[in-house]
């Protein structure tokens, strides 16, 4: 037997036995649909909640509490974003941080199944529609014949060094860093944190999250999209898997010791119940709920086309040294 198909063969069979065991996510009320690739925060001066997605201008919906009730609140890019690019006016893969009285927010722009993608960057004070700044593109882009893809950019700062994790199929996740303005690479070579070269693929919406003496890197795996029309075969749908290291730049491996870079992850959360295809996610440390895995997935109550996916959100258990949902 391959060394892939044993690997598609335990994950099938761990997919089956933990789906029982994954707690459903907490009670959403208000709009919670319109959250693919969601990324959360929590404005400083109020408490209000914001959430960002994937599409068009990048959608903004705020809330009271990190449950909701969530209500629409305009676009970041009014007028779609600077970078020139044929994917200026639906960008990716938001991902929001609060760094000294200012919030940036990294976007990708591409057009599915290419490699011409490119990593913008905008900023706000407030986080309300018609404050952003679009600085355009951080310079950090893919072309076809690289090595990685740009796209699904994730910030992580760690002794004043701004890392950016990106990356999806081709050469899956990657490292770099940015300057200090927040708005510029740095000009560092990219480096390989995580490799999947088995069934399913691609990895991809790598979120880096450090607690105790870990680093976790939190990805998704299998097929994100599309499932209206064409469903993967069960088990190859969006999960989420992670792996860690006492390292930010690498070295990171999953719960049996299996290199990320080696096809290694541990399953965080996959299809059970109504939840299909869980991925697009990011941690959040709520002053209420604590830690928190929150992302998007299909409610098979309701449909599985992109526009379904709903916001989802998970507390976290860190007791083993793992995350448990």
């Amino acid at each position: 037997m391959s060394p892939s198909l044993l690997r598609f063969l335990l994950l099938a069979l761990t997919l089956t036995v933990f789906s029982a065991a994954f707690s459903n996510p907490l009670p959403c009320t208000g709009q919670c649909h319109d959250a693919h690739d969601p990324s959360l925060i929590r404005r400083t001066s109020d408490g209000k909640y914001f959430r960002f997605a994937t599409g068009g201008g990048i959608s903004i919906h705020t809330a009271s509490s990190i449950t909701g009730p969530w209500a629409n609140a305009g676009t970041v890019l009014t007028k779609g974003s600077s970078i020139n690019s044929p994917g200026a006016g639906d960008a990716w893969a938001p991902d929001v941080h609060y760094v000294s009285g200012t919030y940036y927010l990294y976007y990708a722009v591409s057009s599915f199944g290419t490699q011409q993608s490119a990593i913008g960057v905008a900023t706000s004070t407030s986080m309300d529609t018609g404050t952003w700044t679009d600085h355009g593109s951080t310079s950090v882009t893919s072309k076809t014949g690289d090595e990685y893809n740009a796209i699904d950019p994730n910030l992580i700062q760690v002794a004043g060094t701004n890392y950016l994790a990106f990356g999806s199929f081709w050469g899956d996740i990657f490292l770099t860093t940015l300057s200090s303005n927040l708005e510029s690479w740095s000009g560092a070579k990219p480096i390989q944190i995580e490799l999947n070269t088995t069934v399913p693929r691609p990895s991809e919406g790598a979120f880096l999250y450090h607690t105790g003496s870990y680093y976790y890197l939190f990805f998704s795996s299998g097929s994100c999209c599309g499932y209206d029309t064409s469903r993967p075969t069960p088990g190859n749908e969006y999960k989420i898997m992670v792996c860690r290291s006492k390292s930010v730049t690498g070295g990171y491996v999953d719960k049996n010791g299996v290199s990320c870079t080696s096809s290694g992850g541990t399953l965080v959360l996959g299809s059970h119940g109504n939840v299909y295809g869980p991925g697009g996610q990011g941690i959040y440390d709520d002053p209420v709920q604590g830690s928190v895995l929150y992302y998007h997935y299909v409610d098979t109550n309701i449909g599985y086309s992109d526009g379904d996916k709903v916001l989802g959100v998970n507390k976290i258990n860190w007791s083993t040294g793992w995350p448990v949902v």
